[in-house]
């Protein structure tokens, strides 16, 4: 009698235990693209687009001169009301995924701006805007575990690419000149960045004071200037500044290279964004708002 109470004790505490093991080792399936949604999320390179691109953007007088357009601006800027994300996956031999992501944003470009250079009340146009941006992140592979997010991680990024549909100027090149080294971009949705721990072309690490310079070779049909505004992550707000003119060739279209340097940088992981807008965009209150737009990733550790 009692080897056989031991004997069902026995059995009972091998069946507990193997019970046990099942529900241990039984989690919710992961789905693999929910989880590169989740690690997208989680960082400030796919999330602070618009608190960059967004606020007042400064124009110097000195470059205000009253030509046939409608309106003098004097400051403008992006008031965004609107922001949708799309992404969509492209699977490459079960080890590598591509996530295209298109965020849209909408909204009204506000103009303060005066009639005649007599004039001294400011109005304030107001343009309603809707630009895209795509960038492309590709996911690798690294491990062969029961969890999704043990086995994949984000190992490039590339350069961003926007703007409006009905943009009458286009950005040829950018470069980023960081000390010796320059990084040349002419198609940026296929200009890719590699994380830290990848061999490779990797994002810009940036100190804290490292000068750099951005120039930008744009095309546009427009006879009279353009403006190529550089958009950067700062301190207490995001700042705009227009890029200088320094070359122009050509007689329709025009062919205009802008630069722009600075070396004061805040920590995490950024873009910095050039916008070229068509001058009747922000000189006649009638045209429609007209832009193209690049973005740069880059790290300060």
């Amino acid at each position: 009698m009692r080897k056989r109470l031991m004997f069902g004790l026995a059995g009972v505490f091998a069946a507990a235990l193997f019970l046990w093991g099942c529900q241990s080792t039984t989690e919710p399936v992961e789905d693999k693209f929910t989880v590169f949604q989740e690690m997208m999320d989680s960082d400030q390179l796919f999330t602070n687009d618009t608190t960059v691109l967004s606020g007042a953007q400064d124009l110097p007088s000195v470059s205000l001169m009253k030509t046939s357009a409608a309106i003098i601006p004097i400051v403008w800027g992006r008031q965004v009301t609107s922001v949708s994300r799309t992404v969509s996956f492209e699977d490459l031999a079960d080890t590598v995924v591509i996530a295209t992501i298109i965020k849209t944003i909408s909204g009204n470009v506000k103009i303060a701006a005066l009639d005649s250079l007599q004039d001294t009340t400011v109005a304030i146009v107001s343009k309603p805007f809707t630009e895209t941006l795509t960038r492309k992140v590709k996911f690798f592979k690294i491990a062969n575990t029961n969890r999704i997010r043990d086995n994949w991680r984000m190992r490039e990024i590339s350069a961003l690419k926007g703007g409006t549909l009905n943009s009458l100027i286009t950005i040829d090149q950018l470069q980023a000149i960081i000390g010796t080294d320059t990084l040349t971009v002419t198609d940026p949705n296929e200009y890719y960045l590699r994380f830290a721990g990848f061999g490779g072309r990797q994002m810009p690490s940036l100190g804290m004071t490292t000068p750099i310079t951005v120039r930008i070779t744009v095309t546009s049909t427009e006879s009279d200037t353009d403006f190529v505004m550089l958009h950067r992550p700062a301190m207490m707000r995001p700042l705009h500044r227009r890029a200088i003119l320094v070359s122009e060739t050509g007689s329709g279209p025009y062919t205009r290279v802008y630069e722009f340097s600075w070396d004061s940088h805040i920590k995490g992981r950024h873009h910095f964004y050039v916008s070229a807008v068509t001058r009747n965009s922000l000189f006649d209150d009638a045209a429609p708002w007209a832009t193209q737009l690049w973005g740069f990733p880059y790290l300060v550790p």
